[in-house]
């Protein structure tokens, strides 16, 4: 089965809300992983590991019909970090 029926048969499986939340409970993990590294207490593998939970959960999320939205906010957020180095932000 390849990803993109994957994410399908999850988002069949378990439904939007329970997704969402997913995201929010990895989101979480994540940060606190986060803060386990910059307190020396936990290692960069175990942050790849949360982040890799996290980018799944936004690609299920993008599938299931945020990705233009996603891309629009991230793109003005683009905008905004250039601006904040003196730079202009220039989309491949």
């Amino acid at each position: 089965m390849d990803k993109t029926t994957l994410y399908q048969k999850a988002m069949q499986v378990w439904g939007y809300d329970k997704q969402l939340c997913k995201l929010a409970e990895e989101a979480s993990e994540l940060s606190a992983e986060a803060c386990r590294v910059l307190n020396f207490h936990g290692l960069e593998n175990g942050l790849a590991e949360e982040i890799a939970d996290v980018e799944i959960m936004i690609e299920q999320l993008r599938q299931n019909g945020l990705g233009k939205a996603i891309e629009y906010h991230k793109t003005q957020k683009l905008h905004r970090i250039a601006e904040l180095l003196g730079e202009t932000y220039e989309p491949q």
